[in-house]
């Protein structure tokens, strides 16, 4: 199944987007609930949950969308594990996964927010690794406690963002998942084989098109290889869904692209 990301029209309030995904033809989303960003906040959300969901729902049932997954970031860093941090975030989780649970969405992407800007080299990076592991352990249960999969974006610019620390999280949780997004690859000038390594915990993946010292392009005009990346996860067992996440910009509609993405992975 293909999925079109409401991060195509990030700078539009949450039911003037879904209005304009569902016009391009769109009937299954991937949500974005990223605290700073947007569609949904999951702060808010744990907050007035009743209300925010009442609202979502008439907005989905208005413009005749299914959502099928999230993708999230919580309030806190989750190199932050002060105790009050801790259960904002967990309590943001466990709000995202009742939000789930109703709508029958079964996988989420995790952002991983940004690295420690106090804890940036030699051991005391190391161990700022190691909080982010051990609070991403609390977020996989949470999610896997819901019959959740829960799959961390390796984004560039973030705790995750270089091979070593991804072979770390994985020596120390065996099971973790991986949201796939070659785009960060692509953007680093790494070469697509470099991730096949992640594809065996994949859940979920994200397509755009990137290269070289950009996070996106238009559909052709990057270096991701699409017929690559979905015959190698397929190869390594992944038969999950697909979310075309192209980011809205003021330069080119990231609609149409995730339009034109869809007829190329669906011809």
């Amino acid at each position: 199944m293909i999925l079109c990301s409401s991060s195509a029209r990030s700078s539009k309030p949450f039911e003037l987007a879904m209005a304009d995904i569902s016009a391009a033809g769109f009937a299954d989303i991937d949500l974005l609930a990223i605290n700073t960003w947007c569609h949904i906040n999951p702060a808010v959300l744990a907050s007035d949950f009743d209300k925010t969901l009442a609202g979502a729902e008439a907005v989905f049932k208005k413009h005749r969308l299914s959502m099928k997954a999230m993708n999230v970031g919580f309030s806190c860093q989750m190199h932050d594990r002060r105790p009050a941090s801790v259960r904002q975030n967990l309590g943001e989780c466990e709000a995202i996964c009742k939000f789930m649970d109703y709508f029958g969405a079964k996988t989420a992407s995790l952002q991983p927010l940004q690295n420690d800007p106090l804890r940036n080299k030699g051991a005391a990076l190391d161990e700022a690794l190691g909080d982010c592991i051990a609070s991403l352990g609390e977020y996989y249960g949470c999610m896997s406690a819901h019959g959740i999969k829960l799959g961390l974006e390796l984004h560039v610019n973030s705790p995750f963002e270089n091979r070593a620390a991804v072979e770390r999280l994985l020596a120390e949780i065996p099971g973790a998942g991986i949201a796939y997004d070659p785009s960060h690859q692509a953007m680093q000038g790494i070469g697509l084989e470099e991730s096949e390594f992640t594809m065996k915990n994949t859940v979920h993946a994200h397509l755009r098109d990137a290269g070289p010292g950009e996070m996106q392009t238009k559909v052709g005009k990057g270096a991701v290889d699409f017929e690559w990346v979905m015959r190698k996860l397929a190869e390594n067992g992944y038969a999950g869904m697909y979310s075309i996440e192209f980011l809205d910009n003021a330069e080119w509609d990231a609609l149409a692209e995730a339009k034109k993405l869809m007829d190329v992975l669906s011809p």
